[in-house]
């Protein structure tokens, strides 16, 4: 199945011309296989891709039998990836390719949906195993009297970036749950799957009382749930861990995260397929995280949702200045090391030492990837800045628990006691 990732890449993502009819391109089987390298340089000339898209697809060698199983689901996988713009049928003597350019996806989010059906058919298996991962996962008893703690992760994350908190949480004597999503998919549709997976919750719980505690671009989605259309209610409070209202400045950087996430998990996860890094989307939420995007834009136009309290925490410490303490920290232990005891290695040491706590307590104007104002909501007054990087808002770093911790314990105890 490989072999047909790149003739996919090239029908959905490579440039058409603009004729009207359908056209036809007939190739030969040898003993019923296809050389793969004949139909996407055909493919290729008709569609008029450059040679150096070409010469740069993968896979391009090869060929595919066509009479086993996996030249029918390749196929099948196609002609419904592409629907009427697109379909392949097979003879004993040839292969036939009907397209009609004018049909064939025309932006980018169609040519991201036509990769991802493919896919899902390609790799069945695979999909299965994402698609397990994602939705609400529920206590397995709920109290319907006690409010129920949503946890939601950000950017190319999953229920595990959301697992320190919520052990803290249960320790204090909430009742949690975790939503995960396909995280690279556009914003909006991972709104749809909350709305869908929490308007479910609230007709088996109609009395249910929901806190919201999302991290990052999370907050944009639990955002685009709480204050847009598909809202069905229940929602109390609304806390949002540095989320980028205003978008990020690092979203340029999505591709390189994305690939770093997966590199990650092809080295943890044993249920980690490279089909994955197609159905969880093509780095279409780096694009709505961009300033200005269509998405915050309509986002940011809507009024915030009477009767749900807001809270948004933001860090004020880039993480460089993290990693800049603990290599003079390092730096300073090495010295101790080797440099004998006298009164020059201790004024080292001392100067060293006040240096780290300078860094320590040094503020800047963003957590990283997050600017505090663009942290920032119109209507929001229970604004709060701590002193911590983006990670170290919802991660334990060096042992010390979350820095968002104390203000999201605070502000649900408050609700929970009637304050």
């Amino acid at each position: 199945m490989r072999k047909w990732i790149g003739l996919c890449l090239l029908i959905v993502f490579g440039p058409t011309v603009a004729w009207g009819e359908m056209h036809d391109v007939r190739l030969p089987l040898r003993d019923g296989r296809l050389s793969l390298a004949q139909l996407q340089d055909s493919l290729g000339h008709v569609l008029h891709v450059p040679q150096a898209v070409l010469d740069r697809l993968p896979g391009p060698d090869g060929s595919i039998d066509m009479e086993g199983i996996g030249g029918w689901v390749a196929v099948r996988a196609l002609n419904v990836a592409l629907g009427d713009g697109f379909q392949i049928q097979v003879n004993d003597r040839e292969l036939v390719v009907w397209f009609d350019p004018e049909k064939l996806p025309t932006d980018w989010d169609a040519d991201c949906d036509a990769a991802v059906r493919f896919m899902q058919i390609a790799a069945p298996d695979a999909t299965a195993r994402q698609n397990h991962r994602f939705g609400l996962r529920r206590p397995k008893d709920i109290d319907a009297n006690h409010p129920l703690v949503v946890l939601v992760h950000g950017l190319d994350g999953d229920a595990t970036s959301c697992a320190q908190l919520g052990e803290l949480l249960q320790k204090d004597g909430h009742q949690i749950a975790y939503f995960s999503y396909p995280a690279d998919q556009p914003l909006d549709r991972s709104a749809a799957l909350l709305a869908d997976r929490l308007q479910a919750l609230r007709h088996d719980f109609p009395g249910l009382h929901v806190e919201l505690v999302a991290q990052s671009m999370g907050g944009l989605i639990a955002r685009q749930y709480v204050e847009g259309p598909g809202y069905g209610g229940g929602v109390d409070h609304l806390i949002m861990i540095a989320p980028p209202n205003a978008g990020s400045d690092w979203s340029p950087l999505a591709p390189l995260m994305k690939l770093a996430v997966n590199a990650s998990a092809w080295w943890s996860d044993g249920d980690w397929s490279p089909a994955w890094m197609i159905t969880q989307g093509i780095t279409q939420a780096g694009r709505d995280l961009r300033p200005g995007s269509r998405f915050l834009e309509e986002l940011n136009s809507r009024p915030r949702r009477a009767g749900v309290r807001y809270t948004i925490i933001a860090g004020d410490r880039p993480a460089g200045y993290r990693v800049e303490a603990q290599t003079l920290a390092w730096g300073n232990q090495l010295l101790g090391a080797v440099m004998p005891p006298s009164w020059i290695a201790r004024e080292i040491n001392s100067a060293v030492d006040g240096q780290i706590q300078r860094i320590a307590d040094r503020t800047g104007q963003s957590d990283g990837p997050v600017s505090v104002q663009s942290a920032r909501l119109a209507g929001v007054d229970d604004f709060v800045i701590v002193a911590a990087d983006h990670v170290g808002l919802y991660k334990s770093v060096q042992g010390r628990p979350p820095a968002a911790w104390p203000i999201i314990q605070d502000r649900l105890d408050e609700h929970r006691h009637g304050g």
